[in-house]
C-alpha cells in the first residue's frame, strides 16, 4: 500500500493532464444554466441570486442521478442554505457507506493502520468547493450552477474519473448576502451608481466578518457549515473561493505567505503547497496568464473558512481571484499597474505575469472553474493518498499528546460566567471536540476539582484545533526570520519596521471570554464521562425577590426581560451577603410576578445563570428601561452588525438611527442612550462622497448631526463610542482628552489584534460584574491621558499623566507592567498606566469611551459587560 505513496510523489508531474471537461452528446436532455437563468454564468452585467441558482441546482439534480441536493439549516434570514452533491450515480447510491468511510478515518479511534488502508483503496475523496462567503466576491457563487452543470454532463476520461473517485460538496456560504448584492447591482445597472458600494451589509448581522467567525461560530451560516464539515462529512479538501486577488495577478493560489500557524500537521501544508500547484499549471496549460502564489495571505488567524479546519486534518485551499466591481467589465492597460509589475518580470510564483486587457466577470469565473477542476483532479487521481494521510495526521495528532503537553485542558464548571463557559464548551463540541467531564472528584498539579468539572484532552483527531484556540499565541516577528518569506540566494536582513500580518495574532478563545481554565501539564487518571452540550442549566428564582450576578453575561438579558415586564430591578450600591454568598456592587436586586419568573426559567435552563431567592435589604439603584438608538451609517459598518447581533442574542430592545435621523435633532425625545460602533470619525460625519452612490445614501451626520449629538449628551443623554468612534467626541466635542498613540509610528507602537492585560474600577457602574484585573483585545484601539481643563473647553491645556481631571472617572487602565498576554505587540511602554475607557462627564449628560473594541466580533465576552453596563447606567 505505502507504494502508492512513493509512485504519488515520483509521478505527480508527469501525470497530470490538461484538464478539459466536455459534454457528452447525450447530455442535451440536461438544462444547461443559460437556458435556465437566460445567461450564461458570469455575463457581462448579471448577477444571478441564490433563489435562482439553487433552483437552477435543484432542476439539475431532478433530470441527473449524478447529483442531489441537501439542506444543511435555515440562514440568519430565514431561508434554507441548500448544496449540491455530485458524483456518480452508483457512488450516491452508496453515500451513507461512504461517508461513514470518512467518518472512521478521520476520528481514527482503534483504527489499525492495515484497516485505513483498505478504507482508503474503498472509500472516495470528499471535496468541499464553496462560494459568495463575502457576497460582493461574486464570481465564486456566479460559478456553481455552470459547474455542477460541468461535472454532472462530462463525460471525458477525467471527469469521469473523478464522479468515480470524488464525492463534490457545491455550497453556497452566504445565500442571503449572495441575493443582497444580486439585488443591489441589478438595481442600478446602466445607471450612473452601477459599481456604487452597498450602503449595507451583506449579511444581515456582520458582512465581510463572517469569514472571521469560523472557530467562534456565533452565526447560523457558520453553525450550519461547520457542523456540515466537522461532524458531518469530514472532507479530505475544502476550497472556499473569494475574489479579492492582488493587483494586477489575475488568481492568488497556495503556497500561502508567512507565518505558517504552527498548529497544523506538516503534511496538510505540503498538499495545499501541491495543490496550489497544480493548479497553477493548469492555468499555464489553459493559457491563463496572472496566477501569482506566496503573497499577502498568510494562514496564522484560525478565524478563517479555511484554517479552522486546517487543525481538522483537512487540506484547506483558498483562492483569491481578481475582481473589478461586480459584473461591469474594466480595461486596464500596464500603465495601471503598480511600477515594479509594469515589464511584466516573471518569477518563480508569478511565472507569466498580466499583460493587461479586458477583464469581465466572465473571466474570473474561468478562472475559477479551472482551479475548481484542478482540485478535483488532484482528488480524484490521488483519492487513496489523501484518504490515507487524513488517517495518519489523526493519529498521530493522538498520539503526540499521549506524550507531549499540553496534554488538554481543564474547566471548573463554577465560573463567574456561567452562560459564556456553557457557550465556550458548546461551541468546541459544534466544532467537533471531544469534552468530557469528570466522574468524580480529582486532584492535578495540586489543585482539587470537583465531579462534573470539564476536560478537554488534547489527544483526539482535532487536538491541534484545541490547542490552538486555548493556547496563548506568540506570533513571530518576521523581521528576524527572513529565510522564510524572502526567496533569495543571501537573505537579507530586515531594517524596516514590523511586518504586517492579514489579520488578527492573538485570539486565545477562554481569556477573550472570561473563561477560568488550566493548562493539562500531564494526563490526569480520573473517570471521564463524553457530554454532548454543557449542561449547565439552572433554575429560576421562585420567590418574588431575588438577586442575580452581574459577572454572568445572561444577567443583561435577565434585567431586560424584567424592565420589560414592568419588575423593579435595581443594581446593588455596595457589597452584601445573601444565601450563605458573598455579592460585589452592581450585583441586580429584583423583584418580579410569576410571568417574570417563568420568562427567567426558561433563561436560567438555557443559561445557566444563577439566582438566590431573597431580599438583602442592601442599598440599590434603581434601572429603568434605557431608550436605545444604535447608529447605522450608510458606510456600513460590520462592527454595528455584531453589536446588532449581541443586541438580538442577549435580548436587548433598540432602534436602528440614521445619519437623517441624527441630523433632525430633538434626539433626547426619543434616546437615553446612543451607541457608536468601531467605525472611523471621518465615515460617520462624512460618510459617501456626492457620485459614488445613489443620492439617498450620501453623506454622514455631517455638521448638523454633530451639533445635535452635542445636545443630546449636554441635556442628559449617554453617548456610548466604540474603539475608533471615540475620535468623534473628542474631535467635535472639545473633550479634555487625548489619544496618545495618535502620530505614533508602527516601529514604536505595533499590537495588530493582541489581548493585553487590563485594570478595571469594577465598583464603579460602568465596570460591574468585571474582575479587578482582566483583559481588553486591542486592535488599532485608542489610549487616553485626560487633561486638567474641564469638559468643554477646546482649549489645548497641559498633559498631567498621574492626576486626571475630577470630572473624568478612569474605568479601565493598563497596569506598569508587561502588558501582553496573546499575539505580539511593540512599545507596550508607551501605554502602560493609561487610560482604556473613560467616563466623561459633559452637561448633564455623559460620554462613555471604550479605546478598545469591547466585544471583538463577539468573541470577547468577557469585556462585553462594559457595553450592556453602559446601557444601563444612568
Amino acid at each position: 500500500m505505502r507504494s502508492r505513496l512513493t509512485s504519488f510523489v515520483r509521478s505527480m508531474f508527469l501525470q497530470f493532464s490538461l484538464i478539459t471537461f466536455s459534454a457528452s452528446p447525450g447530455s442535451a436532455q440536461i438544462t444547461a444554466p443559460a437556458d435556465y437563468l437566460g445567461f450564461e454564468p458570469g455575463a457581462d452585467f448579471h448577477l444571478m441570486t441564490y433563489e435562482a441558482a439553487i433552483g437552477y441546482f435543484e432542476l439539475l439534480a431532478s433530470e441527473t442521478d449524478r447529483m442531489i441536493v441537501l439542506d444543511m439549516g435555515e440562514t440568519t434570514a430565514g431561508r434554507r442554505m441548500k448544496y449540491g452533491v455530485i458524483s456518480s450515480a452508483e457512488n450516491l447510491r452508496r453515500l451513507d457507506h461512504f461517508k461513514e468511510i470518512n467518518r472512521r478515518i478521520s476520528l481514527p479511534h482503534g483504527l489499525s493502520d492495515e484497516e485505513a488502508q483498505e478504507l482508503a483503496l474503498e472509500g472516495k475523496a470528499f471535496v468541499w468547493i464553496d462560494g459568495g462567503l463575502h457576497g460582493t466576491e461574486v464570481a465564486p457563487a456566479q460559478l456553481l450552477p455552470q459547474l455542477a452543470y460541468d461535472l454532472v454532463t462530462g463525460e471525458d476520461r477525467q471527469m469521469e474519473m473523478v464522479r468515480e473517485n470524488v464525492v463534490t460538496l457545491l455550497v453556497f456560504a452566504n445565500p442571503d448576502g449572495m441575493t443582497i448584492v444580486s439585488d443591489w447591482y441589478m438595481g442600478n445597472v446602466g445607471t450612473p451608481y452601477e459599481v456604487s458600494p452597498i450602503p449595507w451589509l451583506y449579511h444581515e448581522y456582520v458582512g465581510h466578518d463572517n469569514n472571521r467567525d469560523s472557530f467562534m461560530a456565533n452565526l447560523v451560516e457558520t453553525q450550519n457549515m461547520n457542523r456540515a464539515h466537522s461532524q458531518e462529512w469530514f472532507p479530505e479538501i475544502l476550497y472556499n473561493q473569494h475574489q479579492t486577488g492582488p493587483f494586477p495577478a489575475r488568481i492568488w493560489t497556495p503556497p500561502d505567505a508567512e507565518p505558517t500557524n504552527p498548529n497544523v500537521h506538516p503534511l496538510i501544508v505540503r498538499w495545499k503547497n501541491l495543490i496550489g500547484t497544480a493548479m497553477g499549471k493548469a492555468f499555464e496549460e489553459n493559457r491563463q496568464p496572472g496566477a501569482i502564489s506566496r503573497i499577502r495571505y498568510d494562514t496564522w488567524y484560525p478565524g478563517y473558512a479555511t484554517q479552522v479546519v486546517d487543525a481538522h486534518n483537512v487540506v484547506s485551499i483558498l483562492t483569491e481571484t481578481q475582481l473589478y466591481r461586480y459584473a461591469t467589465p474594466q480595461h486596464f492597460t500596464v500603465e495601471d499597474f503598480p511600477e515594479g509589475h509594469r515589464d511584466l518580470t516573471m518569477g518563480v510564483f508569478y511565472p507569466s505575469p498580466w499583460p493587461g486587457g479586458w477583464w469581465r466577470l466572465g473571466d474570473a469565473v474561468e478562472y475559477n472553474s479551472t482551479a475548481c477542476k484542478a482540485v478535483l483532479e488532484v482528488a480524484g487521481r490521488y483519492k487513496y493518498e489523501l484518504i490515507y494521510d487524513k488517517y495518519r495526521t489523526g493519529v498521530e495528532v493522538m498520539a503526540r499528546f499521549e506524550s507531549e503537553p499540553p496534554y488538554g485542558y481543564i474547566i471548573p464548571a463554577d465560573q463567574p460566567d456561567r452562560s459564556s463557559t456553557a457557550l465556550l464548551i458548546d461551541r468546541m463540541i459544534l466544532n467537533g471536540i471531544d469534552v468530557y467531564a469528570a466522574d468524580g472528584p480529582f486532584e492535578h498539579n495540586g489543585i482539587q476539582y470537583p465531579e462534573g468539572t470539564f476536560v478537554l484532552p488534547t489527544s483526539q483527531p482535532f487536538g491541534l484545533f484545541l490547542k490552538n484556540i486555548f493556547e496563548r499565541q506568540a506570533y513571530p516577528d518576521l523581521r528576524e526570520y527572513s529565510h522564510l518569506w524572502q526567496g533569495l540566494v543571501n537573505p537579507e536582513e530586515w531594517e524596516g519596521g514590523p511586518l504586517r500580518p492579514y489579520d488578527g495574532v492573538g485570539w486565545t478563545l477562554p481569556l477573550q471570554m472570561g473563561v477560568n481554565y488550566r493548562e493539562m501539564s500531564s494526563p490526569i487518571t480520573a473517570g471521564l464521562t463524553r457530554v454532548d452540550r454543557a449542561g449547565l442549566s439552572t433554575t429560576g428564582p421562585t420567590s418574588g425577590s431575588f438577586v442575580f450576578s452581574s459577572a454572568d453575561n445572561a444577567s443583561i438579558s435577565a434585567a431586560f426581560a424584567l424592565l420589560e415586564a414592568g419588575s423593579d430591578v435595581r443594581r446593588a450600591d455596595e457589597p452584601f451577603s445573601l444565601g450563605g454568598k458573598r455579592f460585589p456592587p452592581g450585583t441586580f436586586v429584583a423583584r418580579g410576578g410569576e410571568r417574570a419568573r417563568q420568562r427567567l426559567g426558561e433563561l436560567a435552563e438555557a443559561t445557566g445563570l444563577e439566582f438566590v431567592n431573597g431580599s438583602p435589604g442592601v442599598s440599590a439603584t434603581r434601572v429603568r428601561m434605557p431608550r436605545i438608538g444604535l447608529h447605522k451609517a450608510w458606510v456600513a459598518s460590520m462592527d454595528a452588525g455584531w453589536i446588532t447581533y449581541l443586541f438580538d442574542t442577549y435580548g436587548i430592545p433598540f432602534r436602528s438611527v440614521t445619519n437623517a435621523e441624527i441630523r433632525s435633532g430633538d434626539l433626547g425625545d426619543r434616546y437615553d442612550v446612543l451607541v457608536f460602533a468601531d467605525q472611523g470619525a471621518y465615515e460617520i460625519v462624512d460618510g459617501h462622497a456626492r457620485g459614488t452612490v445613489p443620492p439617498d445614501y450620501v453623506g454622514g451626520i455631517g455638521d448638523e448631526g454633530v451639533v445635535a449629538l452635542r445636545e443630546f449628551v449636554r441635556e442628559g443623554g449617554s453617548l456610548i463610542c466604540n474603539n475608533r468612534s471615540c475620535d468623534l467626541p473628542i474631535e467635535h466635542f472639545g473633550l479634555p482628552i487625548k489619544n496618545v498613540l495618535e502620530g505614533v509610528a508602527a516601529d514604536s507602537f505595533n499590537a495588530p489584534g493582541a489581548i493585553f492585560k487590563a485594570e478595571f474600577e469594577n465598583t464603579h457602574p460602568l465596570a460591574y460584574g468585571m474582575p479587578a484585573r482582566g483583559m481588553v483585545f486591542f486592535s488599532g484601539g485608542r489610549v487616553f491621558e485626560v487633561k486638567r481643563d474641564d469638559p468643554g473647553t477646546t482649549e489645548k491645556g497641559e498633559l498631567d499623566e498621574s492626576q486626571p481631571g475630577p470630572m473624568v472617572d478612569i474605568v479601565v487602565r493598563y497596569p506598569d507592567e508587561p502588558l501582553l498576554l496573546s499575539g505580539w505587540m511593540v512599545g507596550d511602554d508607551l501605554i502602560r498606566t493609561k487610560a482604556a475607557a473613560l467616563e466623561i462627564p459633559y452637561g448633564e449628560g455623559k460620554v462613555l469611551a471604550f479605546g478598545f473594541n469591547v466585544h471583538n466580533r463577539a468573541q470577547a465576552r468577557s469585556t462585553v459587560k462594559l457595553l450592556f453596563n453602559g446601557l444601563l447606567y444612568d
